[in-house]
Formats: C-alpha cells, sequence, structure tokens
C-alpha cells in the first residue's frame, strides 16, 4: 500500500498548466487584431485623425492584454509586483508614445496607412514584451526544478570571462567581494552563523564557519570540499530548515528572498533559529520599475531564455517578488523584524541589516 501511494503522490513542483508561449503568441495575435480594427475603423469610417486612432486601438490592445492575462494566465506566485494604478499609467505611456510613432510615419515620412500601422505595431510589441510582460512568466516554482539540477560549480562558473560574458563575470565577483566585507562587517570571533539559500557560498573567502541550507545538495558538497561551509543541510524549503531554535547569531539570505514564494513562512523560520539579539542580514536586487537592475536582468533573460535556450531564465530565474527600499521594509516589519540599516550597491543590489523586533510567535 505504501508503494502505491508513493507512486501516485505528485511531486510539489509539478503544474498542468498551457505552455506560456502558446499563451503569448495567442494573446498577441488577439491584441493586434483588436488594435488594427480599432484603429482602421476609427480612421476609415470616423474620419479621425489616424495618430488618435491608432492611440485609441493602442490602449484598447493594452486593456485587453492586462484582462487577458488576468484570466488565461494567472501566475499567482508574484506576491510583490506592480500595482495596478502603475500598470494602468504604463499602458496609457505606451499609448501615447506608439501613436506619436505611428503619426510621424504616416504623416511626416509619406507611409501608408498599412505601412506605418505594421512597423509601430512591431515596435509595439517589443515594448509590450520588455517593459510589461516579461515578469508574468516568473515563476519559483519551475525555476527551482532547474536549479535544482544544476552543477556543483554553476556559480563559480558565473565569476569566469571565458565561460560568461565580462559583465556577468564582473557582476558575480563585485557582489561576492562586497558581500565578503559586508558579513566582516558583523561576524565576530566565536560566533554561528547560517546561510540560507546559500549555494556556492563563494564570499565565504576567509572560510569563516558557516553551516548552509539550501535545496541543491551538489552546490553544498562543492562548497563545503572547497572550504566555503564548515557543515551544511539540504532542504525542499527552507521554511522548514530542522536547524536548532535560537541557535545562530548571525543569519545571511542572499540573493534568495526574490526567489521566495512562502515569504512568511521563511522569514519566520529566520526568526525562529536566530537569537534574540542575533543578526539578519540580507541582500536582494534593487529591483524598481525601469531601474538599472531591472532593465539588465529582463535583457539578459530574454538573450539567455530565448536566445540560448535557459529554461531557468525563461521563468527570470524565479524573481517573484521585486523589492525596492520601501517594500523591503514593510515586508520585514510584517515579519517580526525591524531594519536597522539599508543601502544600495553599484545600483543593482540592496543591503539590509535586521534584527527581531521581539514577536512571540517565531
Amino acid at each position: 500500500m505504501n508503494a502505491k501511494k508513493n507512486n501516485t503522490t505528485k511531486t510539489p513542483f509539478q503544474r498542468l498548466r498551457h505552455p506560456d508561449s502558446l499563451i503569448f503568441i495567442l494573446g498577441g495575435i488577439s491584441g493586434a487584431l483588436i488594435n488594427f480594427l480599432a484603429t482602421f475603423s476609427l480612421y476609415r469610417f470616423a474620419a479621425m485623425d489616424p495618430w488618435i486612432a491608432f492611440f485609441c486601438g493602442t490602449l484598447a490592445n493594452q486593456l485587453f492584454h492586462h484582462l487577458y492575462y488576468n484570466v488565461v494566465y494567472v501566475n499567482q506566485e508574484i506576491q510583490i509586483k506592480t500595482p495596478l494604478p502603475l500598470h494602468l499609467f504604463l499602458y496609457l505611456c505606451v499609448s501615447i508614445t506608439s501613436s506619436v510613432f505611428f503619426g510621424f510615419l504616416m504623416k511626416d515620412l509619406g507611409f501608408s496607412f498599412f505601412v506605418s500601422f505594421a512597423v509601430s505595431l512591431l515596435l509595439l510589441s517589443l515594448a509590450n514584451v520588455f517593459l510589461i510582460r516579461i515578469s508574468t512568466f516568473s515563476s519559483a516554482n519551475l525555476a527551482e526544478v532547474e536549479y535544482m539540477e544544476m552543477n556543483d560549480s554553476y556559480y563559480d562558473d558565473q565569476t569566469d570571462e571565458k565561460k560568461v560574458s565580462r559583465f556577468r563575470a564582473w557582476y558575480h565577483r563585485s557582489r561576492y567581494e562586497r558581500m565578503t566585507k559586508f558579513v566582516s562587517e558583523y561576524f565576530k570571533r566565536g560566533m554561528k552563523m547560517a546561510d540560507l539559500g546559500c549555494a556556492n557560498c563563494l564570499w565565504n573567502i576567509n572560510e569563516l564557519p558557516v553551516f548552509g541550507v539550501d535545496i541543491n545538495d551538489k552546490m553544498l558538497r562543492w562548497a563545503k570540499e572547497n572550504h566555503r561551509l564548515k557543515d551544511f543541510s539540504v532542504t525542499p524549503d527552507l521554511s522548514r530548515t530542522g536547524l536548532k531554535t535560537k541557535s545562530f547569531d548571525l543569519v545571511l539570505m542572499s540573493e534568495t528572498l526574490e526567489h521566495i514564494l512562502d515569504l512568511k513562512g521563511v522569514l519566520k523560520e529566520v526568526g525562529r533559529i536566530l537569537k534574540d539579539k542575533g543578526t539578519f542580514l540580507i541582500t536582494v536586487p534593487y529591483d524598481y520599475f525601469l531601474g538599472p537592475f531591472f532593465v539588465l536582468f529582463n535583457l539578459n533573460c530574454i538573450y539567455m531564455g530565448y536566445v540560448r535556450g535557459s529554461v531557468y531564465h525563461k521563468y527570470r530565474c524565479g524573481h517573484i517578488n521585486h523589492f525596492t527600499k520601501t517594500r523591503l521594509k514593510q515586508t520585514l516589519a510584517e515579519n517580526g523584524f525591524t531594519l536597522k540599516r539599508c543601502f544600495v550597491v553599484n545600483g543593482l543590489l540592496l543591503y539590509a541589516v535586521a534584527e527581531k523586533s521581539g514577536r512571540k510567535d517565531y
């Protein structure tokens, strides 16, 4: 009976749904058709100025997309995302910009209605993919499946210019170097420290006695063999580490919270294993709309996911939470922590220091 039960149990990562590419293509074709019919009808039958007609068609296209993705593709994994008013403002800006470009092509350059529409629609589609829709396909669960299969030295490879681009190698080297300095400000001899979601723990070049927790056992073994971890444990769920209550002076989560679906559960676990006077060290992407990280990360995900074929990047590496200073402070406060320090590194990352606020329900 036990064998039968095990054979029929689904993994927690299994999701049954329509392919993302088909959803994307169907939405694009449908939106383009709505845009064309609205623009052509207003221009030909209502004698409306062409750029105004295209503005109305584009706005209808954008609003259709918003409804379409909320009906056909509801990604409930995304917990911290762009609020609706900002989305609507973005739709308006995209519609105005596209209509001005359309009017320029048709009136100033003398292109025909159909040529102007086709060129404008192409640029509009690129803007929609990059500015609005790329985050729709973030998936922590599906990216996690890919992450668990990564090789043992994956993050070490990201620092090698022979294996990745110079910019990516610089980015990863610089963040590990900065993390080493950051931790050294708070670690004192005799302290017990845990790194949750540590991967290769490449920042620990000083071989501090760090206990690592991650879902990828290969990376953990590599980290211990290369003296980056004193010891480790493998867990499929960072909200259940199995570590002793109030056993660590320092807990680090570096570029991990943006991947977490159960933020409340994981932060509660941090509070449980952290001593009352302990320190919680955090780094997350400084991922505000159209900021440096937003632009560079989305470009990299498009290139790696759809040019190089990386499934992990197709799901935006599992980034479902987008943090600003305000959002990070609010998230910590809602989960029993007081933010003591927060600063930006390279315009791309947020570094933060927090302490337990005295809650008793850890």
